[in-house]
């Protein structure tokens, strides 16, 4: 990536991120038009590829970025000093939702990046996640408190669980139309409580 989209104001930044995000995010990467990424940012196509030399400069720079942005958000938020699980996660859906605000299509992108199965992309997309997304599973599982659960073992179901409701809500909320984070927040708690009651001793 050219240092130079680093130059461009947080605004301009913000808008052609938000606009390949959610171009990508609606097709497998193939079919995605750098086309209507420039169109939608607002920009010339020329533009574009002045800052990213290519589609795949562009969609690698976006998965990494989403994958620190949200894990930054993480830490900001102190969720992993929560060594309640239940709790932990429902400041990790706090994080979550904040980025979602800011970045409407995130989450979209990423599960789409992550499943992506295009020769072009698999193996870069591979390279990032060994790079950032398996330190991060360590630490946002490390250090739970176990003994509340009623069997030890539950717990990687629970997190399992968790991913499911999270990215099958996602889905849902998308297919329903523009993505209201905030409910989509009170229905995620809503779901932890449920799971709580089951995973947890009384």
């Amino acid at each position: 990536m050219n240092e130079s989209f680093y130059s461009l104001t947080e605004e301009k930044q913000n808008r052609i991120i938000n606009s390949a995000m959610k171009i990508f995010s609606q097709s497998p990467y193939r079919k995605a038009s750098t086309d209507d990424i420039a169109a939608m940012a607002g920009i010339s196509k020329g533009s574009l590829f002045y800052h990213f030399k290519n589609k795949k400069e562009l969609y690698c720079y976006l998965y990494e970025y989403s994958c620190k942005k949200i894990y930054a958000e993480i830490d900001k938020n102190h969720a992993l000093e929560e060594t309640d699980f239940f709790q932990r996660n429902i400041k990790i859906v706090q994080a979550r939702v904040a980025v979602m605000i800011e970045y409407p299509f995130i989450f979209d992108f990423a599960l789409r990046a992550y499943y992506e199965t295009d020769n072009q992309i698999i193996e870069a997309i591979k390279f990032i996640n060994q790079g950032i997304l398996k330190d991060a599973y360590v630490k946002l599982n490390k250090n739970i408190d176990i003994s509340k659960f009623k069997n030890r073992q539950d717990i990687n179901r629970a997190i399992k669980m968790l991913v499911w409701i999270g990215e099958g809500l996602i889905k849902e909320k998308r297919c329903q139309g523009k993505i209201a984070a905030k409910e989509l927040e009170s229905e995620v708690y809503e779901y932890i409580n449920i799971l709580k009651t089951g995973f947890y001793k009384e």
